[in-house]
């Protein structure tokens, strides 16, 4: 028992030997938003003091929009589309910030607590659909064949005809690109084993704007402001 008591002792010490000066650190994140996708991003840091530490970050998402719905195409072979998708979008986000100690890691296996914002630009990339429909030979009621085409939402209005999507890499030579600004605002819980290693639970907001509307959704209004919070796990290290 007391071997056991000493061992735990031990293990949540104050880290009271000399630790080294880190001057950087690399630091990866898996998203979850409400956008109803995913995200990843990389956040390089230097440190300005010994509590602050500035960054540089690139963040990839995919952005949803509430009414892109999947549903199953109507054709004797299915397959799952987004009736009334425009383009698939994702957003290219690069900015600068900084993370900022609101309680350190005092102990071994203990946990800290910081504030991370930043702000920069957004590329958002927007990929056009092409769906498969269904049409009919003129010779032989009953039987037909499918063609590839971009979809149209004054053409493409009889969901019976619509297989389902196209390849996701047809139209990827005519996606569009807007450029718009980002932000982000968020709190970390912090922990690792050793002072060296970075093991994070992130949540906050991003929001990210645009002075032209980006049009995903047929039908809707082409939001120029989008706005969201997100949960992430971060790990990384320090050196």
């Amino acid at each position: 028992m007391l071997s056991l008591a000493n061992q735990l002792i031990a293990q949540n010490a104050p880290i009271t030997e000399p630790q080294l000066m880190y001057t950087q650190s690399h630091l990866f994140g898996v998203d979850r938003n409400s956008f109803a996708s995913t995200g990843l991003y990389y956040r390089y840091g230097w440190h300005k003091t010994g509590k602050q530490q500035n960054h540089l970050e690139f963040d990839f998402s995919r952005i949803r929009h509430p009414k892109e719905v999947r549903r199953q195409g109507y054709t004797q072979s299915q397959s799952q589309y987004s009736f009334g998708r425009m383009n698939v979008a994702f957003f290219l986000r690069t900015s600068l910030g900084q993370t900022v100690v609101i309680a350190d890691r005092p102990y071994k296996n203990a946990v800290g607590v910081n504030f991370v914002y930043s702000l920069g630009a957004t590329v958002a990339f927007l990929k056009p659909v092409y769906l498969e429909v269904l049409y009919q030979y003129d010779n032989m009621p009953g039987e037909g064949y499918y063609v590839s085409e971009k979809y149209d939402p004054e053409k493409h209005t009889d969901i019976y005809r619509i297989y389902g999507n196209s390849s996701f890499f047809r139209g990827f030579g005519e996606t569009q690109v807007k450029l718009g600004g980002f932000g982000r605002a968020a709190f970390q819980v912090e922990w690792g084993q050793y002072a060296d290693e970075m093991r994070c639970l992130e949540a906050g907001v991003t929001v990210d704007a645009f002075t032209q509307g980006i049009p995903i959704m047929a039908h809707t209004n082409y939001n120029q402001l989008f706005y969201g919070f997100y949960i992430a796990y971060d790990f990384g290290n320090r050196n």
